[in-house]
């Protein structure tokens, strides 16, 4: 079975490196509709019952990544959705995390989808017939067409699309690109208060003052932003029913 990559030479890593961020965390509130001001919240009558403050707004750039990478890693469950824009692409995905080893999704690249399911350190993929040519042209998509295409992380093949399933492993890419962070200003995210924090490459996360210091969107400019939104539990996620997978590697 061919390398599959989502445009021969253009790995889907760089939209990794621009924006993705911290995702393994989530906020401690809904930020389904996120918003996000350059300032501190208003003052409200009920300030004072307000949850106290995390402390992170105190604390350093360095220092409050630092926390921010701690809550990552304490993280049960989340759902990360984006979208990103680069060299007139188009990219959009959506997963949901599990731990370090499961989780669920898709990604779109353009006219191309595909659904990934990650169960330890088997992955599962089932891609649209776009997707499916550029795997093995016509007959891939005769082949594979509604099936599941099972490989494992460590697949050269897949192993640009497997990325988005670990989640620490797209926080660590992101944070080692974008430093040095530096503290910005308060702002405010779906209800939570927090503290920006910008990197070199201009790129603003914003990192939860109240309850877990979480980070809970990153905007990149026009068109790239991602979101982080809570869920109560663990996302179901199981292996695809046997009668629908092909295990490609070992097809030659």
């Amino acid at each position: 079975m061919p390398d599959h990559r989502l445009r021969r030479g253009h790995a889907p890593a760089a939209l990794v490196l621009a924006l993705a961020t911290a995702a393994a965390c989530g906020p401690a509130e809904d930020a389904a509709t996120t918003s996000k001001t350059g300032s501190a919240p208003a003052a409200s009558s009920a300030a004072s019952a307000a949850p106290a403050s995390n402390g992170v707004e105190k604390l350093d750039g360095a220092a409050i990544l630092a926390r921010a990478r701690k809550a990552t890693a304490s993280a049960r469950a989340l759902r990360v959705r984006g979208t990103s824009e680069e060299d007139g692409e188009k990219y959009a995905f959506d997963f949901r995390y599990a731990g370090r080893t499961k989780a669920s999704g898709w990604f779109r690249n353009g006219a191309q989808r595909v659904e990934i399911i990650r169960v330890g350190k088997d992955v599962y993929l089932k891609g649209n017939k776009a997707f499916l040519k550029t795997v093995g042209g016509k007959s891939a998509v005769q082949l594979l067409a509604g099936k599941q295409m099972k490989t494992t992380v460590k697949s050269a093949g897949f192993k640009e699309l497997s990325f988005f399933t670990d989640s620490t492993a797209i926080f660590d890419e992101a944070v080692k690109a974008g430093k040095p962070w530096k503290k910005g200003k308060a702002g405010m995210v779906g209800g939570t208060p927090t503290i920006s924090l910008v990197a070199a490459t201009g790129d603003e996360m914003q990192v939860a003052t109240r309850g877990a210091p979480y980070v809970l969107t990153v905007d990149g400019g026009p068109g790239n932003r991602i979101e982080y939104l809570p869920s109560e539990s663990p996302a179901d996620i199981r292996r695809p029913p046997a009668g629908t997978v092909v295990d490609v590697d070992g097809l030659k």
